[in-house]
């Protein structure tokens, strides 16, 4: 294991970024943190392109170094996790090529951390150039040690955030290979660090991160894989998950059962709804095959509380995946669902300050949230 030479390595996985590094390349360059406190390592992913341009700024920024991969990945997880390897910082701080931070940073999430917080997650900056979720940040208030429940932590699985290294090696907390987890690699590295962290905190008093969407909509290019084309890629993220949620030092039962709700409200809601993983299956057959691994791991993973604690937009999907519907079953299910008239009351019921309406789901009468529904109706 490397010793710390300093307070912070930025780790940027690199590839073919052209011009659009300058971007981040200047913002280090201007950090109000003393250049002898950090280092900036470039893991460049066998560019076909000059890297000259990141050359050049050994000249504004003291402690850079570019590692060249031996081989081109087409993928970030392998140039991150060398970049880690490779740190010599007390923390790591990942960066995407194309973004930046604000000028006090790295010094503000250095000094924030202190001895005791693992993880640093400062607030995204807002506009329609910028792609980072507000929702930790909404209150504007900096969290010290954040609550992975009601802080709404599991809103950013991104990996823009700073970590201790000795907490990422202690736990071997990396991102998966791209024949495991081609897809959401950094929701599966997040988890994992967020499992084991000690604290978690939270800087929303300003902007810190960058997160910028180009105008070419190319950032960082992803490879062919990066799609949900097959129901393992789908599978392999929940499954993984919900293990490292099993596994955390730190949660108790009751927690990780709230967790394991949370991510799969989370999962299941995003790209329009689980409907749409399904649908871009390659066949009818590999559909069914991903309802089936869905299935299998709602009833082995998840009890009847933890369902319960799933949010609306998801829980109708959970449960007609747990009790057997088939693709079209699942489409014919949302639009009976989606129908649902709340002026002529049929089948709704007000159930622990909740609304629900009664359904079928295969023979068996299901209670289903529908609270959720009713904002379609202002």
């Amino acid at each position: 294991m490397n010793r710390d030479e300093y307070k912070i390595s930025v780790i940027i996985a690199h590839y073919n970024a052209g011009d659009y590094i300058r971007k981040a390349l200047d913002s280090l360059a201007r950090q109000t943190m003393n250049q002898d406190d950090f280092e900036v390592v470039i893991v460049d992913d066998r560019s076909t392109k000059s890297l000259t341009i990141i050359e050049k700024y050994k000249n504004r920024i003291k402690n850079l170094r570019i590692i060249v991969e031996e081989k081109n990945h087409g993928y970030p997880s392998r140039p991150r996790n060398d970049g880690i390897d490779n740190a010599r910082g007390t923390f790591v701080m990942l960066m995407d090529q194309d973004d930046n931070l604000a000028d006090d940073t790295l010094m503000t999430f250095y000094e924030f951390a202190g001895n005791d917080s693992d993880v640093i997650i400062g607030k995204y900056a807002e506009g329609k150039m910028f792609n980072g979720t507000q929702i930790p940040f909404t209150k504007r208030t900096n969290i010290k040690d954040a609550n992975i429940i009601t802080d709404h932590i599991l809103s950013t699985l991104a990996p823009h955030k700073m970590y201790r290294r000795s907490m990422l090696n202690e736990y071997n907390v990396r991102f998966y290979d791209s024949d495991y987890i081609p897809v959401e690699e950094d929701q599966v590295f997040n988890m994992k660090a967020y499992s084991v962290s000690r604290k978690i905190s939270i800087l929303a008093d300003k902007d810190y991160y960058y997160w910028n969407q180009r105008e070419d909509f190319g950032n960082l290019g992803r490879s062919v894989t990066y799609r949900y084309d097959e129901p393992w890629k789908y599978l392999n993220i929940l499954s993984e998950v919900l293990t490292i949620i099993e596994q955390s030092p730190w949660w108790n039962t009751l927690q990780q059962e709230k967790i394991k709700a949370m991510y799969i409200g989370r999962l299941f809601n995003s790209y329009g709804t689980v409907l749409e993983i399904i649908k871009r299956q390659k066949s009818s057959e590999q559909q069914e095959k991903l309802i089936s691994g869905l299935r299998y791991i709602i009833n082995t993973r998840m009890d009847s509380q933890s369902i319960e604690e799933v949010r609306q937009e998801s829980q109708w999907i959970v449960l007609g995946i747990k009790y057997g519907l088939n693709y079209e079953e699942l489409l014919h299910f949302k639009t009976e669902l989606f129908s649902t008239n709340f002026l002529l009351r049929e089948n709704i019921k007000f159930v622990n300050s909740k609304t629900v309406r009664e359904m079928t789901i295969k023979g068996r009468l299901s209670v289903i949230p529908v609270d959720f529904l009713k904002k379609n109706l202002f």
